[in-house]
């Protein structure tokens, strides 16, 4: 008899797992074998429970509860959400080679006003006073090229780590030619200054290489120069012509100029990166917590998602929080947030706002909690787990054109979420079950009744109720007993208990029951949770306990 006595009190686990909120029916747990003789009638103890929430805890290796200096309890997970060092912002500018011609201004119709053809060498007797030869002259003229870039964003600047503009002039003159080169488009580093230079070119022709890495590209010049413009690169070619006694000219001379950009590689590109999507990891936390609580409501007062999120990006970005869901075996609830600052469901982080290499990422913080979320819902859905499945976007808030920049070395982004569930909660009919075999009838061949006695000191605010039904191959023998294991501690206006409350119970098996009880193969039993009907929520401490003294009486045949 005093095995079922055993199998029967080392459900008291069962009452202290459910004090805590986890359930197990792992009955050996507080196995305590007594060796026992029996004669007649018996009043015996069988054994004390005296443990915490702490030590419980501890006991069973739960990692993810933390407790502050006043004993508070909460549950904690974290997190980290990456976008990494996303290459899709990485704008590269490749390889392009662009021409600028400027044709001889001694056409064949001039050539016929003077009365000669083409080639002619200019000669004295073809000077008369007074008339002008339509040969001799000097002319300026400018070509401008605008080169459009075929580029996948609109870029505005760029500053080069390497890469080359080589500039190849060539003529066909027989006459040397001033030729001015100036690029707007192309700036100094250092002043500033856009690119400008002189030289004589002679039938020979002559090559200019300029390296990017002292230079940052304008994308935003045009013809006028009025209204800016995004990925393009303006090139002006002006010719000093002076065709004078004894030179010789053609009319299909020209200065040819080749601008070939190769191997640019860029430390920085400026433009407007629009809404372009930007990817991170998803993620999945497991909640073990919840997996006993099949049946009931649970509230919790004060769950919170915390994010922390750090943006080395040269643009904010928005995080669209309402794929973070809450899942268990049959339903699904996903997040949502009221942002105050924002478009709903939207976390905005803000991005560098001026380019440079030790620039210091921006940090941006928030808390979702029962004031502008649906968080407590989510943990009310009692979930085994919390999906986390985020997307994002540039420039969630569209300002047109939106300032932007890419670095090469940028610092990335990164974000860590953290999930804060303090055990101030709300049981309703909080179920927690579980089984055990019974292959002990012999124990109770004797017995013509027994009584079963507990006698509880709870400072839990939480009331157990125990239901214990036996079984004969999956078979109800209609032998179930139910009674209040615990009641729940008083509770002070804080929401936490004041002190231990004491509970007394008997349970009596009589002699029909005990026929019944023979035939048994297994012990269902159930637990049912409830905070006071009268609290929104009550506060669990490391420091609450359950003391479960356990007595039985009985008559033996003998």
């Amino acid at each position: 008899m005093f095995l079922l006595f055993n199998k029967i009190m080392n459900t008291k686990r069962l009452l202290f797992f459910c004090t805590i909120l986890f359930a197990s029916c792992n009955v050996s747990y507080f196995d305590n074998e007594i060796e026992m003789k029996w004669s007649g009638d018996l009043n015996m103890p069988i054994g004390q429970i005296n443990y915490t929430l702490s030590e419980v805890l501890q006991e069973l290796d739960i990692n993810d509860f933390s407790e502050d200096a006043e004993g508070n309890m909460s549950f904690n997970y974290i997190e980290s959400i990456s976008g990494g060092k996303n290459t899709s912002y990485d704008v590269a500018i490749e390889d392009l080679s662009f021409f600028i011609e400027i044709e001889s201004p001694l056409s064949a119709a001039i050539f016929n006003a003077a009365g000669v053809s083409s080639p002619h060498t200019i000669t004295a007797s073809e000077i008369a006073p007074g008339i002008p030869n339509p040969l001799i002259r000097s002319e300026k003229i400018t070509r401008q090229k605008i080169q459009k870039f075929e580029l996948t964003k609109n870029l505005t600047g760029a500053s080069f780590i390497d890469g080359q503009l080589i500039i190849d002039i060539a003529s066909t003159f027989t006459v040397d030619i001033n030729v001015t080169l100036e690029i707007p488009s192309l700036v100094t580093k250092s002043g500033n200054v856009p690119y400008q230079t002189s030289e004589k070119i002679t039938s020979l022709g002559k090559q200019l290489s300029i390296p990017l890495e002292n230079y940052t590209i304008d994308f935003t010049q045009n013809a006028d120069n009025l209204e800016p413009t995004t990925n393009n690169f303006v090139i002006n070619v002006t010719s000093e012509l002076d065709f004078n006694l004894g030179d010789t000219v053609k009319d299909d001379e020209k200065i040819s100029v080749k601008a070939n950009l190769t191997g640019a590689e860029t430390a920085v590109v400026y433009g407007d990166f629009k809404q372009e999507s930007f990817s991170f990891s998803s993620q999945s936390l497991n909640l073990d917590f919840f997996d006993s609580f099949d049946q009931g409501a649970i509230t919790f007062a004060n769950p919170k998602i915390k994010i922390k999120a750090s943006n080395g990006y040269g643009f904010p970005i928005g995080i669209d929080l309402s794929k973070i869901r809450a899942v268990n075996q049959t339903s699904t609830l996903n997040l949502k947030y009221d942002n105050d600052q924002g478009p709903v469901n939207m976390l905005v982080v803000n991005g560098i706002e001026t380019y440079s290499s030790e620039a210091p990422s921006v940090i941006t913080e928030i808390i979702m909690d029962k004031t502008n979320s649906n968080v407590s819902d989510l943990f009310s859905l009692k979930p085994t787990e919390i999906t986390i499945d985020v997307i994002g976007s540039a420039n969630p808030i569209n300002k047109v054109p939106n300032l932007n920049f890419f670095a090469s070395n940028n610092k990335g982004f990164e974000a860590e979420l953290e999930i804060e569930v303090p055990l101030d909660i709300k049981f309703e009919n909080i179920e927690l079950t579980g089984s055990m075999d019974f292959n002990n009838r012999e124990d109770i061949e004797d017995l013509v009744n027994f009584v079963l006695v507990l006698n509880t000191e709870n400072s839990i605010p939480l009331s157990g109720n125990l239901e214990v039904i036996f079984l004969n191959n999956g078979v109800d023998l209609n032998v179930s007993k139910s009674f209040v294991a615990f009641a729940a501690a008083d509770i002070q206006s804080n929401g936490k208990s004041s002190e231990y409350k004491k509970t007394s119970t008997e349970v009596t098996f009589s002699e029909n029951d005990l026929k019944k009880i023979k035939m048994a193969t297994a012990i269902d039993i159930k637990c049912t949770l409830n905070s006071p009907k009268e609290k929104n929520s009550v506060k669990l401490l490391g420091i609450n306990g359950l003391i479960v003294n356990v007595s039985t009486k009985a008559n033996i045949k003998l």
